[in-house]
Order: C-alpha cells, then structure tokens, then sequence
C-alpha cells in the first residue's frame, strides 16, 4: 500500500494520435491509463481536492490527480468522453488569448463551460504562454492576474492555481507566485507531499515513450524521496549544476547502492555521509531545459521513491 499524504500528478498535452509524439498520447493508450487507475483501485481526484487534503494531512493511499496543459481541440474531443466514461476528473491549465482570438487548434469558453464540472475543471496559465523569465515583475503579474480574471468572468472560476508556460521559473517568480496567492505547478517528475514547494509542484509528463504502460505503472506507483526538499534555485549559473540530497535518516548500503540518479551524459555521485550526497552531471546541460532524476527502490514491493529537478539554461 502506497503511503498516505502524497499523490502522483499526471501531466498531458494533446490527446491524438496525429500530432507531435513528443507532446501526445493515443486516445487508445489514455484509455489503458484509466482503465489501469480503475482496475487497480487508485483514488483519481480533482486538482482542487487534492490540494485541500493535502494541507489537512488526509489524502487517501493511491492518490492520482489528472490534467493537461494548453487546452487542444483534442481534449474535448478524445479525452473528455473517456473521462465521463471512467468517472475521472482532470484538471486543464488554459493560457486565454489564444482562446479569446479562437484560434480552432484550442477550445471555446463555452466548450469549458459545457464540460466543467464533475470530469474536468479548468485553471489559470497565463494569457499568452510567454517564457515567464523573459518578463519582468509587473509583466508576470499582469499575465496571471488579467487570466484569472478572464475565468472569473467566463466560468465563475476563482481558484487560484496556476502551471507555469513550458515548467520555467526562478527563485524570484516562485516568490511573486505565492505573494499573488497562487498554488503553482511545475513540468519535472516527483510526487507531491507536504514537504514539496507549494509554488512549484511536480507532475509527471505523460506523452511519447514516457506515457507507455510500463512507465505509467511505475510512476503512479512512486512515493516521495525521504529527504529534505530545499528551495533551489533551477536557473543554472554553475554548469553543470549540483544537486544535494539530504535524507532523512542514514541509508543502509543496499539503498545507497541502489539510488540512480539520471540526465543525459551520466552524472557523478559523491556521498558526503550515510545521509547526505552530491549529484553533478559529467558534461554541462546545454539544452534550454534539462533534468535531474533521481530512484531509489522502497520498501514496498514495485514502488520507487522519486526526485527531480528541471534546471532551465536561458542563455
């Protein structure tokens, strides 16, 4: 039995089987998700009531939560028939402009208001989609604030939960996120806990080899990593950047033996203790976006503990 108090986060984009692998799922592999989440009794939640157990310490063992980013034409289409069908929610992150200038790829206000309710609810991703940190203060603000009102407006929606355009932030915007009242989501893989930052929540991708049933089995089995979660900093000014993992508690010799730590290219591990390691990969990120994961077997048969970091390289 997967420990309480955490969940796993499911994160899709387009669900189809003709556009780009790299951000889609067949609407024949979604089905074996759910079909996967029903059969094996997991506990699919609303965004919104995950959130809301998680600060009360209650989330239920095999917590799944749902959503998607961007809201395609596709999501209407091939998702929510099979949500209704599995009596699952998910949750939508909608930037509004492309939705207020309807562009035909996305769907319509009335769409939304159409589908929300019990299988899907939508949330604030900004207006245009930008790259948040080619913006400065009164920008961000005005990007999250002038979409939130746009929900007010058009779905009576006033939740303030936010995913970042493309997974990027800093120290500066997780900061500004939360003065502006918001819950945020990231786009790196982990599990979410009460020790995660509330400003920037993990999500496991689900699209292209990622989304396969083998992975998902995996990740919607995974507990969060025992160790200290530090506020750091993903903007990479050391490259490669190192990562800390400080654990709770000594690792035996089997458990240090058997915590992996990827990104492409390889990483060094260097144990500082039983309790403490340091994680740097063996050549600098250059990708724009790149990511540290890190598994170690639990106690529970089949169930790995998981952490990540996505380090963004602006430059």
């Amino acid at each position: 039995m997967l420990s309480a108090n955490s969940c796993v986060v499911l994160l899709y984009h387009r669900f189809s089987d003709s556009t780009p692998k790299s951000t889609s799922i067949s609407p024949a592999l979604f089905e074996r998700h759910l079909q996967h989440l029903q059969d094996n009794d997991f506990k699919v939640l609303k965004l919104n009531t995950m959130l809301e157990r998680l600060d009360n310490d209650n989330l239920p063992n095999k917590c799944v939560v749902l959503t998607a980013d961007d809201a395609y034409q596709s999501i209407a289409k091939n998702a929510y028939p099979l949500l209704k069908k599995y009596q699952m929610p998910m949750s939508v992150f909608v930037s509004t402009e492309p939705v207020d200038k309807k562009y035909p790829a996305m769907i319509t206000w009335q769409q939304m208001l159409s589908m929300q309710g019990d299988f899907m609810q939508f949330y604030n991703h900004t207006v245009t989609h930008p790259y948040l940190l080619d913006l400065n203060k009164t920008q961000i603000k005005t990007q999250i604030t002038q979409a939130q009102n746009r929900f007010n407006q058009e779905l009576n929606q006033h939740n303030k939960i936010f995913a970042y355009p493309y997974g990027e932030a800093s120290l500066k915007i997780f900061k500004q996120v939360k003065d502006l009242g918001y819950t945020a989501f990231g786009q790196y893989s982990g599990v979410v806990s009460k020790m995660s930052n509330q400003q920037n929540l993990p999500r496991f991708p689900m699209a292209g080899d990622y989304a396969k049933m083998v992975s998902f089995k995996t990740k919607v089995n995974t507990l969060p990593m025992p160790i200290k979660i530090k506020n750091i900093n993903p903007i990479v000014i050391q490259n490669p950047p190192t990562l800390e993992l400080d654990f709770f508690k000594s690792l035996s010799k089997h458990q240090k033996a058997h915590l992996n730590c990827f990104v492409n290219g390889g990483v060094n591990m260097t144990w500082q203790s039983d309790k403490s390691v340091k994680i740097v990969a063996k050549k600098p990120l250059t990708d724009r976006r790149s990511k540290y994961n890190c598994t170690m077997p639990s106690e529970q048969k089949g169930s790995y503990y998981w952490h990540s970091i996505q380090w963004i390289n602006p430059d």
